[in-house]
């Protein structure tokens, strides 16, 4: 064949094999237009096979050759062997055998025809033992089913048979056939889509790749949605194996006896086939007789496939048994339906396996509930939709059971089952974070029981839409919310509703930055969980008390907290609660600087949250991973990563996520001094958390446009939004926000020389922050405070603070601020003259910036070394010093750094009396500091 791909490997095995050995008897083994023929044929072709064999190679088509005597007289044909009077045609053979002592190989091309035929395998398999007496005659043969015929020594690659193509050996044979036309171009996800609902066969793939020369994308694939296999076809009038999907297939199917049809017809309605079918198939048609004789017999002819326990069907094989051998009784899917909701049942006993159990099962489960949803509404499919509602993996299940059952249950008028349902929905638009539509679900649903007198799911859905406020950053309507949905749920006695608003009116004052409040209700609330009996939620009550000793910078009491309800959540099984638990220890490490230990957590983290299906944490620790890299400097890594969050958040409809990621982005082109991209990057996220209702990234975007502009030295503009970013902060409830505002305020009146105003500001900001709890704000103030100081020239004071300030960034272990205090030390030691002493502290403030991963930091340093080098005359060293950071700075995207090393540079020229290499380089910097809105 001249079109053929990803076959190679198969090629080389078969060809090595037969060469390799005297005598070779190989079988190639698979479904009918899965390619075995073509296999074959390329097998044959192989330079090595026809030294070996020379012109001594033939291909016998048995599929026109009924039986043994029309098989010996097609080898008569191929070998041309004169007849000769008075011998029968096996002496004929025999004696040309005999005589013709050379290596021959024998490629027996659908040998099944034989195999399988009327007269039996007897003589079939006599005839095949004569020829394998011939030590010189090597046998190929190409048939459909598990075994091959006889003893046969090698059977072709590790499969049971030889498999479908990869996705990209599809493409690319897809491709070849229809030609590079128009339509198909650009179409590349739309054209993988349907290869796989081919499950890749070659024929298959062959066939509508065929059809697509003539046909356009679009009307091909509503040709494949509407007639499935019966477009698989090439010409008219009688098909063959060759030219026919459904032709090919049915011929495996004559094969078959009456009761093996019953089950082909179940096989095919399973689009997961039967998963550990030894354990299963007896329990899901317990009314099927000799069903091991079955699957033998279906293996045999290939209409199934085995693999690892597991027996399934190739796509184009289901789509064609489900439309000619539909399954025939209702009492077969009833007692396919009673198996699956026992089985789902059991399943969830075992929380640890259940995501991997679910997985082999998930398209079965969900096919049969929507067809028996459709006859009538059960309460167990409400039951399955709430188990698989557990199982972030299977959201889209659920959905498709879910919106099955609204839909008929408009005719059944069950409120209450309506109610479960969007109830059930809106929780999983909330976990997915699309908080809109989570909120229209509860609204809907909190109607639906109220109007059938549900308090308990009026309650439980008014909660719902106080934890959508509290996640929107809209605290004042989830305080007022919970607190009635609290108040709802004493008055009915449900002890575990009114602690789980305890709970979260506890986190609602936590994201306020009210954590002693905070740590009063959640403690409260835990203590009611434990009375309870809830060890989920006491658990969960640990994780968020943990969480606010992180915030307030208390890292080792966090640990400890976070260290043990991971425990907890591992003890009863939650996965999901132990896998956020490694995620907040690995951003404690992130906000210790400890990077490595970070991104070793932050890793496991993910792969754990990927391991139950759970994509929003997934793309969380990407996100976080990504900030990292921003944190130390390597722009480029944490632009991958984070675009790459920001897709994953997209793709699963996180708003919130996808807003933050770009709002991510922003910043890092806010580090690179790149800040026109970083202004629309953060006005566009801003416009996003505005759209999803998110005060509180509006207002953080809103800061960080401030800082761009304070960095551009427009200080009356970055005034404006800082002093408004303040007041949002204020009115959120967001207490650390509008003391970072203070903080950046201050910090434009220390650069305007206005060091009184400076000072005032800095110190308030100082004291909010340990108003709050927040040790390493008040660290940053004090910082600030000191380079006033070493400003206005007052070096002792601004050396005892800095020192001070230093001790306290070790004090909560946070390695950048005491390296950046250390730096600053070194400066002052600049400013005074005192040389070997700044250049002691900066090398090891350039060390320790290397060690923690802070690129940016380390090249601050060596730029700052290199202007020593400088003023003591040492141009030599300086210029190297400086070209070397002018080469960092690019390589990290800091524009603003490499511009001042390009004037240091510059200026080096200058005292040297190289006038011409100064002017260039001088102006060259002047373009790029006015480029970055430097003036």
């Amino acid at each position: 064949p001249r079109i053929f791909f990803g076959r190679n490997l198969l090629i080389k095995e078969g060809a090595g094999y037969v060469v390799n050995n005297a005598q070779a008897f190989l079988a190639i083994l698979g479904p009918g237009g899965i390619g075995k023929t073509a296999l074959a044929q390329k097998i044959i072709e192989m330079e090595a096979i026809k030294e070996k064999f020379e012109e001594r190679s033939y291909f016998i088509p048995c599929d026109i050759l009924p039986n043994v005597e029309s098989l010996i007289q097609g080898l008569l044909h191929c070998l041309r062997i004169p007849a000769q009077e008075g011998k029968s045609q096996t002496e004929m053979l025999n004696d040309y055998l005999k005589l013709n002592a050379r290596h021959t190989l024998l490629v027996l091309d659908n040998f099944e025809t034989l195999w399988d035929g009327k007269e039996g395998r007897a003589g079939i398999q006599k005839f095949l033992e004569k020829l394998f007496n011939f030590k010189h005659v090597s046998i190929l043969v190409t048939m459909r089913g598990a075994n091959g015929p006889g003893n046969i020594e090698l059977r072709l690659s590790t499969d049971p048979g030889i498999p479908p193509l990869s996705m990209d050996a599809a493409r690319k044979m897809f491709f070849a056939i229809a030609g590079n036309k128009p339509d198909l171009l650009g179409k590349t996800e739309a054209i993988d889509q349907l290869l796989k609902e081919l499950d890749y066969v070659p024929l298959a793939i062959r066939l509508i790749a065929q059809r697509a020369r003539t046909s356009q994308l679009e009307s091909l694939l509503r040709m494949w949605k509407d007639g499935k296999t019966s477009i698989l076809k090439e010409g008219k009038g009688d098909f063959s194996r060759s030219t026919s999907v459904e032709c090919s297939i049915q011929l495996s199917v004559n094969l078959l006896n009456e009761a093996t049809h019953d089950l082909l017809s179940v096989i095919s309605f399973l689009p997961n086939g039967i998963p550990m079918w030894v354990d299963n198939l007896g329990k899901m048609l317990p009314n099927f007789e000799n069903l091991d004789t079955s699957v033998a017999e279906l293996l045999d002819c290939s209409l199934v496939s085995s693999n690892g326990g597991n027996i399934y069907m190739l796509a184009p094989t289901r789509e064609y048994i489900q439309k000619k051998h539909p399954i025939k009784s209702d009492k077969t899917m009833i007692s396919l339906e009673t198996f699956y909701i026992k089985w789902i049942r059991e399943v969830i006993d075992n929380k640890s396996n259940m995501n991997k159990e679910l997985q082999l099962h998930i398209l079965n489960i969900t096919k049969i509930i929507t067809t028996e949803i459709r006859k009538m509404v059960k309460q167990e499919h409400i039951e399955v939709a709430e188990i698989l509602g557990d199982a972030y993996k299977f959201y889209g299940a659920v959905i498709e059971v879910i919106d099955n059952i609204l839909v008929d249950d408009q005719d059944t008028n069950s409120g209450a089952m309506t109610a479960q349902c969007l109830q059930r929905l809106g929780n999983i638009h909330q976990m997915q974070a699309k908080y809109s539509k989570a909120a229209e679900m509860f609204s809907q649903a909190k109607s639906q029981f109220e109007e059938i007198g549900s308090q308990l799911g009026a309650a439980l859905c008014l909660q719902s839409l106080g934890q959508i406020h509290q996640m929107q950053g809209r605290y004042s309507e989830a305080t007022e919310m919970l607190s009635k949905a609290k108040s709802q749920f004493e008055q009915i006695g449900s002890q575990l509703g009114a602690a789980q608003c305890l709970q979260s009116l506890g986190q609602v004052h936590q994201m306020q930055d009210r954590y002693s409040e905070a740590t009063e209700m959640l403690s409260k609330a835990k203590n009611q969980f434990e009375e309870i009996g809830s060890q989920l939620g006491a658990a969960q009550c640990l994780r968020s008390l943990g969480e606010i000793h992180w915030m307030q910078d208390r890292y080792s009491e966090a640990t400890e907290m976070l260290s043990k309800a991971k425990s907890q959540f591992e003890e009863i099984g939650d996965q999901l609660g132990a896998a956020q638990c490694l995620q907040s220890l690995g951003e404690i490490h992130w906000m210790q600087d400890t990077y490595r230990e970070a991104t070793e957590m932050l890793s496991k983290a993910k792969s754990q949250f990927e391991e139950i299906g759970h994509q929003l944490g997934a793309a969380q620790c990407l996100q976080s991973l990504g900030q990292i890299h921003q944190m130390q400097g390597r722009y480029s890594e944490a632009t991958e990563m984070l675009s790459k969050a920001k897709s994953q958040f997209e793709e699963i409809g996180s708003q919130l996520g996808a807003a933050q990621c770009l709002q991510n982005l922003g910043e890092i082109h806010k580090m690179q001094d790149r800040y026109s991209e970083a202004t629309e990057m953060l006005s566009k996220a801003k416009s996003q958390f505005e759209g999803i209702g998110d005060q509180l990234g509006a207002t953080q975007c809103l800061r960080s446009l401030g800082e761009i502009h304070q960095m551009q030295g427009k200080y009356s503009e970055a005034t404006e939004m800082l002093s408004k970013a303040k007041s949002q902060f204020e009115g959120i409830g967001d207490q650390l926000g509008a003391a970072q505002c203070l903080r950046s305020l201050g910090d434009i009146h220390r650069m305007h020389s206005r060091y009184n105003e400076a000072t005032e500001m800095l110190s308030k900001a100082k004291s909010q922050f340990e108003e709050i709890g927040s040790k390493l704000g008040a660290a940053q103030c004090l910082q600030s405070l000191g380079k006033i100081h070493q400003l206005q020239d007052r070096y002792s004071e601004a050396t005892e603070m800095l020192s001070m300030t230093k001790s306290q960034f070790e004090e909560i272990g946070s390695q950048l601020g005491a390296a950046q205090c250390l730096q600053s030390l070194g400066e002052i030691h600049q400013m005074q003259g005192k040389y070997s002493e700044a250049t002691e502290m900066l090398s090891k403030a350039k060390s320790q910036f290397e060690e923690i991963g802070s690129w940016l930091g380390a090249v601050q340093c060596m730029q700052i070394l290199g202007e020593i080098h400088q003023m003591q005359g040492r141009y030599s060293e300086a210029t190297e010093m400086l070209l070397k950071a002018k080469s960092q700075f690019e390589q990290i995207g800091s524009q603003l750094g490499a511009a001042q090393c390009l004037q240091n540079l510059g200026e080096i020229h200058q005292t040297q009396g190289r006038y011409s290499e100064a002017t260039e380089m001088l102006s060259k910097a002047k373009s790029q500091f006015e480029q970055i809105g430097l003036q």
